[in-house]
């Protein structure tokens, strides 16, 4: 009897079974080839040994995410390590079928250019519906001082919404060119070398209803650039000794690092920016007070202080009397790596005394700080504005005070 029934089990659950695989089976090729653009190429590819089912299911996929981390190394042999993955790159972009290709990222060392040339002639010839383009390209064990040259092709992907470019990566847009980037919402470009004073403006220039921006500028040649977007809705910027020139009216949010004060120029007031990040050095507080002063509808701000070694003297200079200042709208603040300096108590006691609808002010000091308690207590006497601002300090070691 027990043997019967035992049996009666094992049947039931190999039934069970067959039918959850039978589901699978039964999904039609659509549904599968969408749950494969969920994983990276490499592992979309490896379900080809699965069954006959599966085996090209990964080349119609529209998305390739070749990445050169993921691939396996030859720790005493770095370059063939990359050649192996370049021959792989060759070979995905052989097999793929698919008749739309919308999404392309590529990592890689940056070791034949002429493969990455061939790559990209053979993702824009065929990849007429390419809608996103991340390429991240960095350099190999060999000559540290190669760049290879973005080829101009790739502006002529006309439906591409979002283009990511990182690294070793020369930008010369030509001006006198017919580029068009008609639908690109999103751009960005990090630690990329621009061939001329001009490539940028050139480049911003054909991107008609361009709304999220990155710059990340660590090209030590003396350009000053200019970021000239009227339909620029989200900017995140990050340069060293740069000047940089903003005209952004229609700008919402605002993410911004510069080394020193004197190089950043706005001609226009931010009417719509609504948040605010900068990172703070000790020496680009001019800076900050600059945008404080242009953006009368902030709500929400946020100061990071990401400086090393010896911070300058500095002072904060409370704003004139502006009944449409930042303080009508601010609701949010935050300080992070406060150490209790003259110009940081006057400016968060400024903040306290003149923000009418502040809500939240929340103090983050340095992990390095010996003030700890002291910063709650001097903060908690200062008048505050708002009878709705709850005020809290986190320290270093991870609690929090808050009245």
């Amino acid at each position: 009897m027990a043997n019967s029934s035992k049996s009666k089990r094992q049947k039931l659950n190999c039934r069970e079974e067959t039918v959850g695989a039978d589901r699978i089976s039964d999904l039609p090729d659509c549904l599968l080839i969408h749950i494969l653009s969920l994983l990276r190429t490499k592992q979309a590819i490896q379900t080809s040994r699965l069954s006959s089912r599966w085996k090209l299911l990964w080349t119609y996929v529209p998305k390739l995410n070749l990445d050169i981390d993921s691939f396996p190394k030859f720790e005493c042999d770095k370059v063939a390590s990359i050649i192996n993955f370049e021959c792989y790159v060759f070979k995905v972009l052989a097999k793929h079928k698919a008749k739309y290709l919308r999404n392309f990222r590529l990592k890689y060392n940056l070791n034949h250019q002429k493969c990455l040339d061939r790559w990209i002639s053979t993702l824009t010839t065929s990849a007429l519906n390419l809608q996103e383009l991340d390429l991240q390209i960095i350099n190999c064990p060999t000559p540290t001082d190669c760049c290879w040259k973005l080829p101009h092709s790739i502006f002529y992907c006309n439906k591409l919404v979002v283009l990511k470019i990182e690294g070793h990566i020369v930008l010369d847009p030509s001006s006198s060119s017919s580029f068009q980037l008609n639908t690109l919402k999103i751009l960005r470009l990090e630690r990329i070398t621009f061939a001329n004073r001009d490539s940028l403006v050139t480049l911003l220039s054909f991107c008609p209803v361009l709304e999220d921006l990155t710059l990340k500028i660590y090209d030590y040649k003396e350009f000053k650039f200019k970021i000239c977007v009227p339909t620029l809705k989200r900017l995140s910027v990050s340069y060293l000794n740069k000047k940089l020139e903003i005209d952004t009216p229609s700008l919402e949010y605002f993410d911004f690092e510069c080394q020193r004060s004197y190089g950043l120029i706005c001609p226009t007031r931010f009417q719509n920016l609504v948040c605010l990040v900068f990172k703070y050095n000790g020496h680009n507080l001019s800076v900050l007070e600059a945008l404080l002063l242009r953006a009368p509808n902030l709500r929400v701000v946020l100061v990071d202080k990401i400086a090393k070694g010896r911070t300058q003297k500095l002072y904060w200079t409370e704003p004139p009397n502006d009944p449409n200042s930042l303080l009508s709208h601010l609701t949010t603040f935050y300080f992070r790596g406060y150490k209790g300096l003259k110009h940081e108590v006057d400016f968060v006691k400024f903040i306290l005394k003149e923000a009418r609808v502040l809500t939240a002010m929340r103090i983050e000091v340095h992990h390095h700080s010996t003030l700890k308690k002291s910063v709650f207590e001097e903060l908690s006497i200062f008048p505050r504005r708002s009878s709705t601002c709850l005020l809290s300090v986190k320290y270093g070691y991870g609690f929090d005070i808050s009245l």
